[in-house]
């Protein structure tokens, strides 16, 4: 292997090894106290929100969901050491309001909080909010993760037809497909940084901060899925540097790790039951990425026009009917999960971006039709008239394959059609793991509105684990709401429940359970939980 093969391969394991073994240290202040108490219900209305924190601290920000809807940044306020005082606006509803807080700690850490109080009585049905968006944000989170999915489908996709099913050593000439292996290494650590922004709800100058990247690499799942990306990517560059047999291991692990970064967060890789939807997902992640990435590889051979094209064509034309199929089933397989109706195709986000993409793959399976059942066999023949026109066809094919990665991106700001269900199901169910604890986390049910989340199964090395106390975290940061905490009682064995969370907004919610397993060691789980709409 050569030294630049085996400095990739050290690099890409350090890295992967880095994010799969750290821990996150938290050592801010913390809130003790607060005026009203967190979900208390009073006659008359506060006409302030008092906290008391276990250093000085200094506010940053507090919005006031008002049960209507309205979200209103307070702007009186006071502090005084570890005492901050919001002054609530005169003309409060009955009905339960939510105060979301942030501020800074001595140390300069930003850190935030929720609080919900209820004037008369709790309101029925929770708040809707108007989501906040940062149009700069979610631009530059649509754009990095584009030009990371390019690199893996058609940088990873390109090196695996290369090495796997044309068996050829890769062309000097095919070297934009090693350029998009760059511009997809080049592109994760931004799109790290968008992540975090999403997650905290920052604008784009918070790049200069550290907890903006920290959020982006493990807040949720997503920093995981993009490091495994970059692993794939890494893996790719390696093999196309290296002999034949070791070029197949690395293209084979890079073709792996595109799969299970696709399989590992969002909606799809979410959704229940998720024993069909992970390797459905996984399956359809390298199914695409070996019939689309095969194109540019294909489009340059052709280019030459010389006889070492046609063995690649023909073990293309071979292995495309079973990489199409497998790839339909799960697409399939997929759209049924997510979208429940088929009225959901145009009456939601979510549907109309799938309707796209239906539409692009569609021109995509007619051009690959014309290819291999008009041109394929008159190219095999030496006819030059139909190598020029599969050339065209085949770049009008990247071409369409780079539409639909770039529609494909847009799923990452629309909830799927299966949680805005008008009769949900009574709770969402995920496993979490770290530092060798694992648990179920439940939240139910799964819609805004009042929900209590229950931690069960929790096991330690392989043992069941009995921890001295138990507390949840919800956050919605993208929002700058929450997060909200509250202690977990133990209802049975090996059970430990979570009440009086109110989720005002559907979408991605993160959950944290921080489990004390000894005096001298705890352990936190984060994973998300996807929220619908409640139906009034």
């Amino acid at each position: 292997m050569q030294y630049s093969a085996k400095w990739a391969v050290m690099i890409c394991i350090a890295v992967f090894l880095s994010v799969f073994y750290s821990g996150a240290a938290f050592a801010h202040a913390s809130l003790i106290k607060s005026d009203p108490a967190d979900s208390s219900v009073s006659d008359a209305a506060p006409k302030s929100v008092t906290l008391r924190f276990s250093e000085a601290v200094r506010p940053l920000v507090a919005r006031l969901i008002h049960p209507g809807g309205h979200t209103e940044v307070l702007k009186d306020i006071g502090e005084k050491g570890d005492t901050i005082v919001f002054t609530l606006p005169d003309t409060l509803e009955n009905g339960t309001h939510i105060l979301s807080w942030r501020v800074t700690s001595s140390d300069g850490h930003p850190i935030g909080g929720g609080l919900v109080f209820s004037i008369g009585a709790p309101s029925t049905i929770a708040p809707s909010v108007e989501p906040q968006t940062d149009l700069a944000v979610r631009s530059g989170l649509w754009a990095a993760r584009l030009v990371l999915m390019l690199g893996l489908v058609f940088g990873v996709g390109g090196t695996a037809f290369s090495i796997l099913i044309a068996g050829q050593p890769v062309a000097r000439e095919e070297w934009p497909v090693g350029g998009l292996l760059l511009a997809g290494l080049l592109a994760t650590p931004l799109l790290i940084g968008f992540q975090g922004l999403d997650a905290l709800g920052e604008p784009v100058r918070a790049l200069l901060r550290w907890d903006a990247w920290s959020a982006g690499l493990f807040a949720t799942g997503f920093g995981r899925a993009v490091v495994l990306g970059a692993t794939a990517l890494v893996l790719a560059y390696a093999a196309r540097q290296t002999g034949r047999r070791i070029g197949i291991v690395l293209a084979s692990l890079s073709l792996l790790n595109v799969g299970l970064a696709i399989a590992s967060a969002g909606h799809a890789a979410t959704a229940s039951p998720t024993l069909l939807t992970r390797p459905a997902l996984f399956l359809h992640a390298i199914t695409a990425t070996l019939w689309i990435g095969a194109l540019l590889p294909l489009a340059i051979l052709f280019k030459q026009q010389s006889f070492g094209a046609m063995l690649p064509l023909k073990r293309f034309s071979a292995a495309i009917p079973l990489i199409v199929g497998v790839l339909i089933l799960s697409g399939l397989a997929l759209a049924v999960v997510q979208l429940r109706t088929v009225t959901a195709l145009w009456t939601t986000d979510y549907g109309q971006v799938l309707l796209a993409k239906l539409a692009l793959v569609a021109a995509l399976l007619l051009l690959a039709a014309f290819n291999r059942y008009r041109l394929t066999e008159p190219v095999l023949a030496g006819s030059k008239t139909a190598v020029r026109q599969l050339r065209r066809s085949i770049l009008a094919e990247v071409v369409l394959g780079s539409l639909i990665i770039a529609a494909l991106g847009l799923w990452r700001f629309t909830p799927p059609p299966r949680t805005l269900a008008a009769a949900p199901v009574a709770s969402q169910e995920i496993t979490a793991n770290k530092d060798g604890l694992s648990a179920i986390l439940s939240i139910h049910p799964p819609v805004t509105g009042a929900v209590f989340v229950e931690v069960r199964d929790i096991v330690l090395d392989g043992k069941p684990l009995e921890p001295l106390s138990v507390s949840i975290d919800l956050d919605k940061p993208s929002y700058g709401i929450g997060p909200f905490t509250r202690p977990a009682r133990k209802t049975s064995a090996q059970r430990y429940r979570a009440d009086g969370f109110v989720l005002p907004l559907d979408g991605f919610w993160v959950v944290r359970v921080t489990v004390l397993v000894s005096e001298f060691r705890s352990v936190t789980l984060t994973d998300v939980f996807d929220i619908a709409k409640a139906t009034r």
